[in-house]
């Protein structure tokens, strides 16, 4: 299958990183982005999975084909599946890219 290619997206730059960090030391080739990817960006990359780190721009409106997770560091009050820890940042991950 390859090394995973993994794209992080988020507004808060500190998180971001966080995050980023732990997929690469995953293995993950990784793409952290802070702000709304253009479409030419995500698909140079060609990313397997996006991991979407709450609180995320207002303006990104997608419709992603492919697998995402949502990430938050903090409750949010919405009916989101998040994902609060890296245990289960990992077992989504691993899910998503068996998919």
């Amino acid at each position: 299958m390859g090394i995973p290619r993994i794209m992080v997206i988020g507004s808060k730059v500190t998180t971001v990183q966080r995050v980023s960090r732990y997929c690469l030391k995953q293995g993950a080739e990784v793409f952290p982005y802070y702000g709304i990817p253009t479409d030419e960006e995500i698909t140079l990359f060609a990313p397997q999975v996006f991991v979407l780190c709450l609180p995320m721009p207002k303006e990104l409106q997608y419709d992603i084909l492919q697998p995402y997770i949502l990430w938050s560091e903090h409750f949010v009050s919405e009916d989101l599946l998040l994902v609060k820890s890296y245990r289960e940042l990992y077992a989504r991950l691993q899910e998503s890219l068996a998919a």
